[in-house]
Formats: C-alpha cells, sequence, structure tokens
C-alpha cells in the first residue's frame, strides 16, 4: 500500500520518474556496496524487529537488498515520486513524502538509509533536511548515508559537472536549484551541527560510463554527447583524480562515501567502528 496526505513534488519530479535504475550504472546494483551499506546499519545484529526506512528510495533497491540480507525487520519506501514509489515490490512499504517536510511521526525508525538523495538537495535545504532525518529517528538511531563526496579542492569542480548532468536530465536549476556534494568535512558538518554522533566511515568507487546514464534514462544520447565534451576537458589534476579515461562514451570513477552516525541515547548498547575498510560491530559492555 502506498501512504499520502498529498501529491508530492521533490527534486526532478517528472524526470526521476522516468529513471530506470536497473539499467543505470552498476552501483545500483552493486552486491559489494550493498554488504558494505548492510554491515553499516548493524541490522545483522539488532535486537528485535527494527524499523527500516529506504530514504528518497526510488524503486527501493535498497530496501530490497538490505531486506535480502536480513529479512526479519520492516522496509519502507519513502520517496516524493508516486512514479518511483509504483515500482516498489511487495514486501517494502510506501510512504510519499519529501525528505525536506516529511510528515511522519518524531522517533518513527530505528534505521534510515540514504543512498545518493542527500545530495540532490540545495545547500541552503540540506541541513533542514538532516534535521528531518534526526527527528523521526529514535534516541539511538541509525543513519547510514552513502553518496558522492567531493575530495578537497575539487568541490566547485565535481559539483558543477554534476550539476550540468541533472540540467540536461531535466532539472530546472531557477526552480529547484543546484546540487550539493559536500567534502568529507562537509558531511561530517552537516551529521554533527543536525546532533549526530559520527561512529564509522569507508570508502567506495562508482564506476560509470556515460552511456550508463543513456540506458538509465538520466539524459538522452545527444545529451552524453555534451558531458563527454565536458570530461574531456577537464583539467589533469581533475582527469587523474577521478580517473576520467576514453573517448565517446567516457569512463569516470566518482567517489562515495558511506558514513555511520547515530542519534544519541546513552548509554549506547553498542557501537559500530571501522576497522581497515569494514564496519565492526562493538559492544560496550565487550
Amino acid at each position: 500500500k502506498m501512504t499520502t496526505s498529498a501529491e508530492r513534488r521533490g527534486i526532478m519530479s517528472r524526470a526521476y520518474t522516468a529513471r530506470d535504475f536497473d539499467a543505470g550504472p552498476r552501483t545500483y546494483s552493486d552486491a559489494e556496496f550493498m554488504n558494505t551499506i548492510h554491515n553499516a546499519t548493524g541490522l545483522a545484529d539488532f535486537s528485535g524487529a527494527a524499523v527500516v526506512v529506504d530514504l528518497m528510495s526510488g524503486p527501493a533497491k535498497v530496501a530490497q537488498g538490505l531486506r535480502e540480507r536480513s529479512p526479519r525487520h520492516r522496509y519502507f519506501a519513502l520517496d516524493a515520486a508516486e512514479g518511483q514509489l509504483a515500482k516498489v515490490p511487495e514486501g517494502v512499504e510506501r510512504l510519499q513524502a519529501d525528505v525536506r517536510h516529511m510528515d511522519i511521526g518524531t522517533g518513527f525508525a530505528d534505521v534510515v538509509v540514504a543512498r545518493y538523495g542527500l545530495k540532490d538537495i540545495p545547500q541552503a535545504q540540506q541541513a533542514g533536511a538532516i534535521a528531518e532525518i534526526y527527528r523521526i529517528l529514535k534516541p539511538g538511531g541509525v543513519l547510514v548515508i552513502a553518496d558522492m563526496v567531493s575530495p578537497d579542492g575539487m568541490k566547485f569542480r565535481t559539483n558543477e559537472q554534476h550539476s550540468l548532468k541533472q540540467e540536461l536530465g531535466g532539472r530546472n536549476i531557477e526552480e529547484e536549484g543546484r546540487c550539493n556534494i559536500p567534502t568529507e568535512d562537509g558531511w561530517f558538518d552537516l551529521l554533527e551541527s543536525a546532533g549526530f554522533q559520527v561512529q564509522g566511515r569507508t570508502d567506495y568507487v562508482s564506476h560509470v560510463s556515460t552511456s550508463d546514464w543513456v540506458k538509465g534514462k538520466q539524459i538522452t544520447d545527444v545529451h552524453r554527447t555534451r558531458m563527454d565534451g565536458l570530461l574531456a576537458s577537464e583539467p589533469p589534476y581533475f582527469k587523474d583524480k577521478f580517473h576520467i579515461r576514453g573517448k565517446s562514451p567516457i569512463k569516470i570513477d566518482f567517489p562515495v562515501l558511506i558514513i555511520r552516525a547515530i542519534k544519541p541515547s546513552p548509554p549506547a548498547e553498542r557501537e559500530l567502528r571501522t576497522v581497515g575498510s569494514e564496519f565492526v560491530v562493538q559492544f560496550k559492555n565487550g
């Protein structure tokens, strides 16, 4: 079933509804990436049945992946786009809402996962969206963000490139504003300013060909040619950092950060720490 109170207008609502996440970049179906997100949630060690929200969910690929790995919990897909929620499979409940002003109860969720969504919110609204996530989490609740990160000194160029792709794909910059891909420190500042405690982080690389964006209906093939031209013209230091290569289509490797944060509730029963590149649960009582 779908729970709605009104028709929502999210970021790129019309174009976003048309996207095909099964045909797009492989990051959306990468089992290794999903395993890392699952480990960060701590759902395998959760006592009881958790309420888990896949935020800005699209067709709920994250909720599906988590449910396959930890089936005893209750999963929700939350998105502003009714067209994407219509693709959500049985076993995952649907909530139609905009993350910037969710009309669901305070303390609703035990775990919230936001994959590739929060960067698409304009910078001036990101802090409010994080505060809304903090509100809907229970004390001791977990937020996992898996999203793009701007390398230090490259935030402007990273956002220019991604903003152009979104504008070509249907985003109305004047009405909806531009995306904002924070640096690592920027992500931590957003979380800590909202009251979250960051407990762990790890890295992931999203390997993309510009033709993947066409297959996933993010842009047209004509737009891909323009994106290829932009990427080919980037300065050497940017090309090196993002491993930009090829001619048409161009391949590019995007740095992604997976962050686990909690809404504090002392005493915490367990913590999730990063050991090397892995998330590991450590219990307070040893």
